[in-house]
């Protein structure tokens, strides 16, 4: 009967945890949505989108729709995941992109890495992207910010 008591304790207090989370709500973000690569220049194209964060048991679960852009065509859903409730997360995004080198199409698995914080309304960090098997178009960090939404 203790250790049951003891163990629901401890489960209560991560999922109050994560649900007291600064991150969890809506924000509408600026973020790189991908980049151009010319002679070696890895120059960043940035674009705008909301993201929902919600908690998920001790963890933060991600949802990332771009706004709609004559630029750009539509783009799926992204999922994002963290670990942990503070004030700074690191999320992860395992999605795919269609690549262009030298006129000839190819897709790519992509790892987007965003460290963010969130002070009060305010969210800003950073989001790199790894193209898995293409080394020289990876990105290095790029600056995100963000604003939370009022409902």
């Amino acid at each position: 009967m203790l250790r049951t008591l003891c163990c629901l304790i401890v489960l209560n207090t991560t999922v109050l945890a994560a649900q007291q989370s600064p991150f969890v709500g809506s924000w509408h973000v600026s973020y790189p949505v991908g980049a151009t690569v010319e002679n070696g220049v890895n120059t960043p194209i940035m674009g705008t989108g909301v993201l929902e964060i919600a908690a998920a048991g001790d963890s933060l679960v991600g949802e990332l729709n771009m706004d709609a852009s004559d630029q750009f065509p539509p783009r799926p859903m992204q999922r994002l995941i963290a670990s942990g409730t503070g004030p700074e997360a690191t999320f992860v995004a395992h999605t795919e992109a269609q690549l262009n080198m030298n006129g000839e199409e190819q897709t790519a698995t992509v790892i987007s890495t965003w460290k963010l914080a969130v002070k009060g309304d305010s969210l800003s960090g950073t989001v790199e992207r790894v193209l898995e098997g293409f080394e020289m178009a990876n990105q290095p960090p790029q600056p995100v910010t963000g604003v939370r939404r009022k409902r």
